[in-house]
This record gives structure tokens, C-alpha cells and sequence, in this order.
């Protein structure tokens, strides 16, 4: 567990960003959400970039309940015995949302800065154009 200020934390988390990925608990999208390509294609699962910074989304509900159930008891002392207790999640986690872009092939590329961000969009073009045959 990181110690420090909020900046300090959101600032090593950004660092860690482009490599925890391959390490990290994955959760699926929740099927509720899909994307709905140009030739009629409707893919289940996925989700548009804008959808992950959008907190109406709950994009992340599932997941954080989730790691919720997973938190193992803690012990708490009670007058003379020990009590398991739950643990819960704070109301508002400290988090940086890492988007990972899954290609055709299965690679996986951290989507972190805005670079990374046109890089996407360059690729869904590209995808697109597959798609249309070109």
C-alpha cells in the first residue's frame, strides 16, 4: 500500500500504468454494454472509450463489487474475543482507469496519454475499413 498524499499516489499510479496490466485481476465489460458498428455488426462486451470516463456509465460497479466480496475479514477485538469483520471498499476509491485496446490477434496495448489515444482511433479506422472490405 502506497503512503502519502493523493497527488503522490495518483502520480505512481500513472507510472505503473503501461506495465500492471499484465498482472492485474482482469473483469469483462458487463454484457449490458455493446457497440454497434457502420455495416450492422453488433458486438456485445465492449465498450466506446467515452463510456469509460463517464461515471453514469457504471462501467465499473461490477467490478468493484466484486473485489469487494474478494476482501478477506479482518479480525476485531471485542471486549475478550476476536470478531471477524467484512471489509468494504471506501465510498469514493483513489483509482487511474487504465483502458486496454485487445486487437483481432489478442495483443493487448495500455491506453494511458492522449498519443495513445489517436493511436486507437487510427486503429478502429483501419478496423473499419477491414470490415468494408477496403
Amino acid at each position: 500500500m502506497a503512503s502519502g498524499e493523493d497527488h503522490e499516489k495518483l502520480t505512481l499510479l500513472k507510472a505503473l500504468a503501461r506495465t500492471d496490466h499484465r498482472t492485474a485481476k482482469r473483469f469483462e465489460v458487463p454484457s449490458r454494454f455493446q457497440v454497434s458498428y457502420a455495416d450492422g455488426a453488433v458486438v456485445s462486451k465492449v465498450t466506446l472509450l467515452n463510456s469509460v470516463y463517464d461515471p453514469a456509465a457504471d462501467l465499473f460497479e461490477d467490478m468493484f463489487n466484486n473485489l469487494e466480496a474478494e476482501l478477506p475479514p479482518v479480525m476485531k477485538v471485542v471486549g475478550t474475543e476476536a470478531v471477524e469483520e467484512s471489509q468494504s471498499l471506501p465510498e469514493d476509491p483513489l483509482c487511474v482507469i487504465t483502458v486496454l485496446y485487445e486487437d483481432e490477434r489478442g495483443s493487448t496495448t495500455p491506453i494511458v496519454n492522449e498519443s495513445d489515444r489517436e493511436w486507437v482511433a487510427h486503429q478502429e479506422q483501419l478496423r473499419g475499413r477491414r470490415r468494408a472490405g477496403y
